[in-house]
């Protein structure tokens, strides 16, 4: 799988030894994942910000210079850190530093990066930076891996200014009423209505079939499909009607479900 890493530093030749050691973490975290790096940078506040909001990321690695502009308070990586949160909400931010007692600054300002790690001054330190960084990233990439199971198994709906959540298997099926964007969504342990569309949440939510241009349905909660009368039964007795273009697919839910 390819992840998108972007390096922010102002010398250029630690953007150079941070890409080196990434590729070196190819081959060592492959052992576990199939991965490769794209990897982008910028060597000042201004170009990350410019090429950020060009090349707007979701879900990637972030290697962050703290004292960009060698000024903590002005236009710092934690600045640039901020804005990546922004965009990217499962951002995977390392701060890179030459001063250790900086946490604390990342703290007060919310930013939750997943680690801190000190410039090296020596070759020890050298061996031990390039150890942290392949650790590191292979926390964030599992992070990232976590974050999408999760995404995928929750679907997300609004009602209101509230955002709820309905793990996946508890959706029985949704479906549009009479009321124009108005959809119903029953569930194990009752219904709701939201405003939305079928279309947009089938595209969303790949763990739900679109059986209809009006119904959305979770396929582990069918209890029956007549292939004769285009008709599904639901695990809560409820039914819907299947299209004709949508028949290919039944038959293969249909076939699944039979055996």
């Amino acid at each position: 799988m390819k992840y998108s890493v972007f390096i922010c530093d102002d010398d250029q030749s630690q953007i150079n030894i941070i890409s080196k050691f990434l590729g070196k973490a190819e081959g060592i975290i492959s052992d576990n994942y199939d991965i490769v790096f794209d990897i982008a940078s910028a060597n000042n506040f201004g170009n990350a910000k410019k090429y950020l909001e060009s090349n707007p990321y979701d879900g990637s690695i972030y290697f962050l210079d703290i004292e960009l502009e060698k000024e903590i308070g002005k236009n710092n990586g934690f600045d640039l850190a901020e804005l990546i949160k922004k965009q990217d909400k499962k951002a995977q931010i390392i701060f890179i530093t030459t001063h250790a007692d900086l946490s604390l600054i990342s703290f007060e300002r919310r930013l939750g990066p997943i680690d801190y790690i000190v410039k090296p001054k020596n070759e020890n330190e050298y061996i031990q930076f390039q150890r942290r960084v392949v650790k590191t990233v292979e926390i964030a990439i599992s992070n990232l891996k976590n974050s999408d199971f999760v995404q995928k198994m929750t679907f997300h709906y609004k009602v209101g200014r509230q955002i709820r959540n309905v793990n996946i298997d508890d959706i029985i099926y949704i479906a549009t009423t009479d009321t124009p964007h108005k959809l119903e969504i029953v569930k194990m342990n009752g219904r709701g209505q939201f405003f939305g569309s079928i279309s947009k949440y089938a595209k969303e939510n790949s763990s739900l079939v679109k059986i209809s241009q009006s119904c959305l349905v979770n396929p582990n909660n069918i209890e029956l499909i007549d292939l004769k009368k285009y008709k599904v039964t639901f695990v809560n007795g409820d039914t819907a009607d299947f299209s004709l273009s949508e028949y290919g697919k039944m038959k293969k839910l249909f076939d699944k479900i039979k055996n």
